[in-house]
């Protein structure tokens, strides 16, 4: 039996306002094939499948013609679990019909642990179990004390996390199959990019490595976005498309299991072709002119770019030519496209304006009230930044349950 580990989707997700929807479709026709050349049995997405709560049209066809392509392919059963991007409601509205395709969707945290426990059976005989563990709320694992510290809520949410592995594998102490345990979270030591949204507790506190249980003989993990390794059996496979320029070197990919005669005997990954390229550009107006117009993208799509265009003295007239620089590279056809443009004067210590207008609906809540921390010069900004995002977290989930 063989098993696919991806997650982090974040279908829908806009890059600097463009739309990858392009993107997306090539992804999914890619993993299909993948199913279908390795014989895959079991799909496992370890939450953040939508990049927000309340997904597009477009975003939920993506996703439902994926899942209905399924159907007649090699892949038997299909596992996903709910991400911090992810609302409950959303994944978990078309459960029962989903559920006739032989696809579970754990939302959230089930109020009977079992539930989250899933067997997998080829043939009718039990290969192995699955403790789908969501992104796992505070609501779910601890009770909230207005007067505790912020460390002592940090603690709290820690051990709850690691308390909920544990009963799970203890619930799972009657089988003698391979037990694998999916989540959505942090662990310690992880290494970030730009693109992950901060969870104001969870992702703070941080699980450490040797907190999951040993009864787990693979831990499918999600949240982060570059692929990454703690052991041989606790891993990130990571975000399959690059959500960021931070990301442009990453190696995306997603990791296949063997399991033979009840034991996992082969973990690999498989590199994820890249449709588009993310490409950085810096240096001076001159130098990183040069480079654009010799430039000629190979990539099934359009390549996109980030330009960072920095000069030691202020000029008010590199402002123009910077202007009409990127409006010619965007109208060449040459298969690249700039989508974040910034211009720096280095002696003077400013961004052009060019780039602050472009940039805002790039940012997110919380990085909006911290650029007004900064600008206000707010002390103690890190404690308000945190009290601020756990508030937003608690509104966007009130929210949802309304």
């Amino acid at each position: 039996m063989k098993i696919l580990h991806t997650s982090d989707w974040h279908i829908g997700q806009k890059l600097h306002g463009h739309d990858r929807d392009e993107e997306f479709q090539l992804l999914f026709n890619w993993l299909h094939q993948q199913i279908q050349d390795e014989g895959i049995d079991v799909l496992l997405i370890s939450g953040d499948v939508f990049d927000v709560g309340f997904p597009s049209n477009s975003a939920l066809k993506l996703y439902y013609q994926f899942l209905t392509s399924l159907i007649g392919s090699s892949c038997r059963q299909v596992i996903i679990t709910g991400g911090n991007h992810d609302y409950i409601s959303t994944l978990e509205a078309p459960a029962d019909v989903l559920s006739a395709l032989n696809i579970q969707v754990i939302g959230g945290a089930k109020e009977t642990i079992s539930d989250e426990l899933i067997e997998v059976s080829i043939n009718n005989e039990l290969q192995c179990v699955v403790a789908a563990v969501p992104f796992l709320r505070d609501k779910d694992i601890r009770e909230i004390n207005a007067s505790e510290s912020y460390e002592e809520a940090k603690d709290a949410v820690n051990n709850g996390i690691v308390k909920h592995y544990q009963q799970l594998a203890e619930e799972a102490g009657k089988y003698t199959c391979p037990l694998i345990a999916m989540g959505h979270l942090y662990v310690q030591g992880a290494s970030q990019s730009e693109s992950e949204r901060d969870i104001h507790i969870g992702n703070l506190a941080g699980l450490r490595v040797d907190s999951f249980p040993d009864k787990f003989d693979y831990v499918a993990l999600g949240h982060i976005h570059r692929p990454q390794k703690f052991k041989d059996t606790i891993r990130y496979s990571g975000s399959p498309l690059p959500l960021s320029f931070s990301e442009r070197k990453d190696n995306k990919q997603v990791i296949v299991l063997s399991v033979e005669g009840k034991k996992i005997v082969d973990i690999r990954d498989i590199k994820v072709p890249a449709f588009r390229k993310l490409i950085a550009f810096k240096g001076s107006f001159e130098e990183v002119s040069e480079q654009l117009t010799n430039y000629k993208g190979t990539s099934e799509l359009e390549d996109w770019a980030e330009v960072m265009i920095e000069e030691q003295v202020l000029d008010t007239s590199i402002r123009a030519k910077f202007e009409t620089l990127i409006e010619d590279v965007n109208k060449t056809d040459n298969q690249l496209l700039i989508t974040k443009p910034s211009l720096r004067f280095i002696n003077d210590n400013q961004l052009d304006d060019y780039e602050a207008v472009n940039s805002l609906a790039d940012l997110s809540i919380n990085d909006v009230f911290d650029n007004l921390l900064s600008a206000k010069k707010v002390h103690n900004q890190e404690s308000v930044s945190e009290t601020f995002a756990e508030l937003m977290d608690d509104f966007f989930h009130q929210s949802e349950n309304e």
